[in-house]
């Protein structure tokens, strides 16, 4: 089984390196593939020192960024994450052993690496226990972080949802619901930067709670993604 990992960057060259850094110290060979969407910085400098594939996509948005990654990668599965998140060390381990039998995908839990307290135990429990409860129900909601698909399902359900500006990675993961099984991995663990609640916390929980709301009674969103940097 053959792991491809895709990040997406825009303008990340403040975050990427530990990105790039943490998933070249884990145990699993892998492909690691970066699409540089249409970044103004050094981004793709940056990249070129650690990815195995470095491609530009100029279409902004998280979706373009993504579905030109899995795309251009060469996995059987291929995993997601962003370039503001550090993977645990066992990531890619969690991800191999999850997708052993019969599971088409498999997602975890999103912590943050830095910010306040509160926040840090809001993350850990609070939106750990939101994934559960709702892979429970039978809804299982990827978080953009941290997500690993087999190659053959992205491709049976066509990959990202490109008129979405944001929630694509909650899309993909309803989509997916209908084709087989879904894991959710308690120790599939990432580490996210928390910049985006320095814009404070009303937006950013009204943007996700519209979105969440949006996409379950409606299976669409119209919303958009701020660039946050």
């Amino acid at each position: 089984m053959k792991l491809s990992v895709v990040v997406p960057a825009y303008n990340e060259e403040k975050y990427i390196e530990p990105c790039l850094r943490a998933i070249r110290n884990q145990s699993v060979e892998l492909e690691l593939v970066v699409v540089d969407n249409a970044s103004s910085d050094d981004t793709a400098a940056i990249a070129e020192e650690y990815a195995d594939v470095v491609v530009r996509e100029d279409r902004k948005g998280v979706a373009f960024a993504r579905e030109r990654g899995w795309r251009s990668a060469h996995g059987d599965v291929i995993a997601f994450t962003d370039a503001d998140t550090i993977v645990a060390p066992n990531w890619t381990e969690k991800i191999i052993e999850a997708m052993q039998g019969r599971a088409i995908a498999a997602y975890g839990p999103v912590y943050l690496s830095d910010g306040l307290s509160h926040e840090k135990l809001l993350a850990k429990y609070g939106f750990t226990s939101f994934l559960l409860l709702n892979h429970l129900l039978g809804m299982p909601h990827f978080s953009g972080q941290n997500f690993a698909v087999r190659r053959e399902a992205l491709e049976k359900v066509g990959g990202f949802n490109l008129k979405l500006r944001s929630a694509e990675d909650v899309d993909l993961s309803r989509r997916l619901s209908k084709l087989g099984e879904i894991k959710f991995i308690r120790d599939m663990v990432v580490y996210t930067s928390s910049r985006r609640l320095r814009k404070g916390y009303l937006k950013f929980f009204w943007h996700h709670s519209v979105n969440y709301f949006s996409m379950l009674l409606t299976g669409t969103t119209n919303r958009d993604f701020e660039d946050v940097r």
